[in-house]
């Protein structure tokens, strides 16, 4: 009983700490090349924010062709979607024209739809530089996420192995993609092998 009792303490402690953070998250998820899947965009909350907004890129051969505001972003809480496509990133966000504001939840507030190319290999989509505001219009700052897209594996048949090629990212101390490690004193290489799997060390380059 008492090893139960403990069990059931550190799963209640592990989901608090889970809930204490403020995240805009995409779930990981599969699409065949030359495809279209359409995924929530989730925002899970513990601080009270009047709007929210992030930078979103995408993988090689990997498109954003739509979206959408959800019921509960546009209808209950009367959100109004901003942002673009510049240079390769997109800015996604919300925000109310009253002071109404997001409650702490975990829930859908977007619908994406991605389109993958004819050669679409896999990657990863990366949010970042992610906040929110506070009813006086203070930022809140958000934690940034990554979603894994992978390509079926009965995609890939008839593919030559050394043509299924992995994707290597470089990103900044602070999370934000980079070009190349050569832009800064320490970079953070993410690498996704053929399989799916993730490794990351750090890049260090002389100046």
């Amino acid at each position: 009983m008492r090893q139960m009792m403990l069990a059931v303490l550190a799963l209640a402690v592990a989901m608090s700490a889970v809930s204490q953070r403020n995240v805009m998250y995409i779930d990981d998820f599969e699409i065949y090349p030359d495809s279209t899947v359409v995924v929530p965009l989730m925002l899970a909350n513990c601080d009270t924010t009047r709007g929210v907004e992030l930078k979103m890129t995408l993988p090689d051969g990997l498109s954003l062709t739509a979206k959408q505001l959800t019921d509960y972003a546009e209808d209950e809480y009367g959100m109004t979607f901003f942002g673009g496509l510049s240079n390769g990133v997109w800015t996604l966000g919300m925000y109310p024209p009253g002071h109404v504001s997001f409650p702490p939840a975990d829930t859908a507030i977007m619908t994406l739809q991605f389109t993958a190319a004819p050669d679409f290999k896999g990657g990863e989509i990366i949010l970042w530089k992610q906040h929110g505001s506070t009813k006086n219009n203070k930022t809140i700052y958000f934690d940034n996420d990554t979603a894994l897209v992978t390509v079926p594996t009965s995609s890939l048949i008839g593919i030559p192995m050394d043509s299924q090629q992995d994707s290597e990212l470089f990103f900044n101390l602070m999370g934000q993609p980079i070009a190349s490690p050569d832009s800064v004193p320490v970079a953070i290489q993410v690498v996704t092998d053929k399989t799916g799997r993730r490794s990351s060390h750090k890049v260090s380059v002389k100046h």
